[in-house]
């Protein structure tokens, strides 16, 4: 027998201007099938501001929580989902999808994709109801965006009628790399806005790390955060922590000082995520000045894709595996990688792989151009290390014809991937929470 205050997680699709007394006469309905009490309703990102969906879950006394399409396309359920729901919000499924995603993972789903059905009129909306494992000893799933309803008038209380915590996202704080000067904190400050509209429910600000003068200073971005309120942050270094680099650890702890209750989730750097595909194809076009367009030309060019370097395996091992997306396809000769520092090869040695490779292949076609790809973004030290060792490599090899891109700046695609690294930190830390509590 279901105890009367077991959690369920409720996913709900809708169409534009759904009634809100149609979503809730629906997941009624559904909850009665499924017995227990609605801990949360969850949807697709392009439906969380949907008035219908809002206004239910402000009336359940619940938050409404928002997944992004693409994350909700990954989740397997029965029947596969639906060729309209993919085309109109880019996923299969929305209600199945969203109610296992917010119960977490080994969710179950106990009520399948349901329909309403209006007196009058066709049907608006959907929803499906799913339970966290072990019914009540998981908690929620946190999920990449949380839209906590607001109405006019006092601020709802901190816990809904259901005696379920309605929570705020974590916020997020960049830590910056390259230039420190004003243009540097201009390429910053943009990356910051572009992450913020793909995250608006997300607390967000960013700065530079380390004692050199800067007109962004990290620990600035950490005070302004814990005065809107922020008690746990997701840092995304862009770029990743050597064993030995100076990175904002230093800062976070005597930020930790400074604000009683402050605590740090520590996210992945961005260089290696596939999101970055498209804006490093464009540098290598622009590098070889359009014409590596031609797939004759393409076949003679050979990438070496160079990423900053960390201490973890597994960061370096995520360039390898972008190096391995960006040949597939594209019709270039190779793509091999190297690092600036604490792994290897390091740049010097990439080249010579590439030199190597082109040499075995005979003809007039063998593969005679390299181009040196940044994985890391922004201008600044790195690129110029990696400029001069290109430069020095090529002055010694003069047969080999060697172009240094630059890197591919605050564009969209690394926006795309730095609010990718802060959702996966944020699911790793639910999940390990999950797991030991």
């Amino acid at each position: 027998m279901t105890a009367p205050d077991t959690p369920r997680y409720v996913g709900v699709g809708a169409a534009r201007g759904v009634p809100e007394d149609e979503v809730l006469s629906l997941v009624r309905a559904a909850l009665a099938e499924a017995g227990g009490t609605v801990a949360a309703l969850a949807t697709v990102g392009a439906k969380a501001a949907e008035a219908g969906l809002t206004g239910a879950a402000r009336r359940l006394g619940v938050a409404l929580l928002a997944f992004p399409a693409g994350e909700l396309a990954g989740v397997r359920v029965p029947g596969g989902g639906s060729a309209a729901a993919l085309a109109a919000v880019g996923t299969p499924s929305v209600a199945e999808a969203a109610a296992l995603l917010a119960a977490g993972p080994g969710a179950q789903l106990l009520v399948g994709k349901r329909k309403s059905a209006p007196p009058a009129g066709p049907s608006r909306a959907t929803c499906a109801v799913a339970a966290a494992p072990g019914h009540h000893r998981a908690g929620p799933h946190r999920p990449s965006v949380i839209v906590v309803p607001s109405s006019p008038g006092p601020a709802p209380p901190a816990y809904g009628p259901q005696g379920e915590l309605v929570t705020t996202p974590p916020a997020l704080l960049i830590s910056g790399h390259g230039d420190r000067d004003d243009d540097g904190a201009q390429a910053l400050r943009t990356l910051l806005d572009a992450v913020a509209e793909r995250c608006p429910e997300v607390p967000a600000a960013a700065g530079f790390p380390g004692r050199a003068p800067s007109a962004l200073p990290l620990a600035e971005a950490v005070d302004a955060l814990a005065a809107r309120g922020a008690t746990e942050v997701v840092t995304v270094p862009l770029l990743p922590e050597g064993p030995v680099r100076r990175g904002p650890a230093a800062e976070l702890t005597a930020a930790a000082a400074r604000h009683a209750g402050l605590s740090f989730v520590q996210g992945q750097a961005p260089d290696g995520h596939p999101a970055l595909l498209g804006a490093w194809e464009r540098r290598l076009d622009e590098a070889l000045g359009g014409g590596a367009r031609r797939p004759r030309d393409r076949a003679r060019t050979t990438v070496l894709l160079v990423g900053a370097g960390s201490g973890d395996p597994h960061a370096n091992a995520e360039v390898a595996r972008a190096a391995r997306l960006l040949w597939e396809g594209r019709g270039l000769a190779g793509v091999e990688t190297a690092f600036l520092s604490y792994a290897a090869p390091d740049v010097p040695a990439g080249l010579e792989r590439c030199r190597v490779l082109g040499a075995a292949v005979p003809g007039p076609d063998a593969p005679g151009r390299i181009v040196v790809l940044p994985c890391f973004p922004l201008s600044g030290a790195e690129q110029e290390r990696l400029r001069l060792q290109t430069e020095g490599w090529g002055a010694a090899h003069p047969e080999s014809e060697v172009t240094c891109a630059e890197p591919v700046g605050a564009v969209a695609e690394v926006a795309d991937a730095v609010a990718a690294r802060y959702r996966e930190a944020v699911r790793s830390e639910a999940e390990h929470r999950v797991a030991v509590g």
